[in-house]
């Protein structure tokens, strides 16, 4: 319980990061050692368990990052065992509707706020519930956060409501996900979308809300600290690996004729 995401906010304008899907322990030292802030953990597109992403949690946590993760479904399986195992952000991708978020804040937040189940031994508590365990509740509820992603019409025609969840602080747009449900791909997908991802934004910011967003480059990390947005993702990794071997071979390759 050494580091949260509103001590970093207070001491940094923006906080990076980077989406990982295939994340080695390698990896997160030097995410740490280049000035990175937060590591998404993707257990909805990744192929690392929540045992895995549990572990490197725990060192993104004592190299001074947040650890984030993004769980497949709503369910207490995987709320309940992040939570306790250290993970500071838990995400919860194409939100629908309020009754989802409630269920989320329910699942994700200690009594009086939610439902969360208790533990005196995990690591989310720092392994102990101390002399005032209210007070512990408390003070975990804060230092844990809740994201959703609006990634669908359908979650952006009841955002005011979702707003609404007090348990709920973080809110990012899943513009892919939003742009092939309407059967649209590639730029034109993002183009039909773009006005209403930036309202979500907007309105999110708004209502308090810390928001979050994937940026390309320079001009669109302007574009998105205008909107408000504090944590911005540079990549994916294994896009950004994939592009550091490609510029490693390219050179050789042409001097060499292939």
């Amino acid at each position: 319980m050494s580091t949260y995401l509103n001590e970093l906010l207070n001491e940094n304008k923006f906080l990076f990061g980077v989406i990982c899907r295939d994340i080695s322990s390698t990896d997160i030292e030097l995410l740490a050692q280049e000035g990175y802030k937060i590591v998404w953990f993707d257990i909805e597109h990744g192929s690392q368990s929540v045992e895995e992403v549990i572990s490197l949690g725990r060192l993104t946590t004592h190299l001074g990052m947040i650890s984030l993760a993004r769980i497949p479904e709503l369910n207490r399986t995987y709320v309940q065992r992040l939570l306790d195992g250290g993970i500071h952000i838990v995400n919860l991708p194409d939100v629908r509707s309020p009754a989802q978020t409630y269920e989320f804040e329910r699942l994700g937040k200690f009594p009086p706020v939610g439902e969360r189940g208790v533990s005196s031994t995990s690591a989310g508590t720092g392994f102990s519930l101390g002399p005032n365990p209210k007070e512990t509740f408390l003070l975990a509820n804060q230092r844990s956060n809740l994201m959703v992603m609006i990634e669908s019409d359908e979650g952006y025609e009841c955002l005011d409501e979702i707003l609404e969840v007090d348990g709920v602080d973080i809110i990012a747009v899943g513009h892919q996900d939003w742009a092939v449900s309407l059967g649209l791909f590639d730029k034109d997908g993002k183009k039909e979308i773009s006005t209403k991802a930036e309202q979500v934004l907007r309105k999110s910011h708004d209502a308090g809300k810390i928001i979050s967003s994937s940026v390309s480059g320079p001009e669109d990390a302007t574009y998105l600290a205008d909107l408000g947005v504090r944590i911005m993702f540079t990549g994916v990794d294994v896009n950004l690996k994939r592009g550091a071997f490609a510029d490693a071979i390219s050179g050789p390759l042409k001097v060499l004729g292939h």
